[in-house]
């Protein structure tokens, strides 16, 4: 079963690549408790040329994906520095600055092989992303008893990655961020 492929977008087939679809919008997701929200906005075309904005409603992030090099996708801070960076040909790669070295995506953010979700490791700790109720939740992988640590939800003009305390101080912003813009794309990442 692949865990994106009850998502429909208006009433294509499901994608097997992860994207999410668009909630109606009398239909926001309710938030999560305790998180803080991130928000995917100002698309130009897809989310590979978007804005990220923090809780505070301040630009904290660009996913720039030029025109001229459209084979790389680099996520800037506020200082202009480099955070991360997914490059497209001939496999997609992903770069996490301080997190994860150059590896292909389909690694970095794996299919299980049951395909219900999708796991990555950051810092030594697995964590797995699974459809949940319209969304894509993350949860820690060996947990006996999984509670969502964040989320990704796609509503009309932009993605929401809502995440715990939790998530933020094990340095999580970053590498959710990144997943959710891989998942999130379009592109096939496997």
């Amino acid at each position: 079963m692949n865990p994106y492929g009850q998502w429909q977008q208006g009433g294509a087939a499901p994608s097997i690549f992860g994207a999410l679809p668009s909630l109606p919008a009398s239909n926001p997701p309710s938030a999560l408790p305790n998180t803080v929200t991130f928000t995917f906005t100002n698309f130009k075309t897809t989310i590979l040329n978007s804005t990220v904005i923090s809780p505070q409603q301040r630009t904290v992030y660009r996913v720039v994906t030029e025109a001229t090099a459209p084979a790389c996708t680099i996520f800037k801070d506020n200082e202009n520095r480099n955070i991360a960076m997914i490059q497209w040909q001939p496999h997609p790669t992903v770069e996490i600055h301080g997190v994860a070295a150059k590896q292909r995506a389909r690694d970095w953010l794996r299919l299980s092989s049951d395909q219900s979700r999708r796991v990555m490791e950051v810092r030594g700790v697995q964590y797995a992303w699974a459809p949940m109720d319209g969304s894509i939740c993350l949860y820690k992988a060996q947990s006996t008893a999984p509670r969502v640590l964040a989320r990704i939800a796609r509503i009309p003009t932009a993605v929401m990655v809502d995440m715990t305390q939790e998530v933020l101080q094990a340095g999580m912003l970053e590498p959710c961020l990144v997943a959710a813009a891989l998942m999130c794309c379009g592109h096939n990442i496997d």
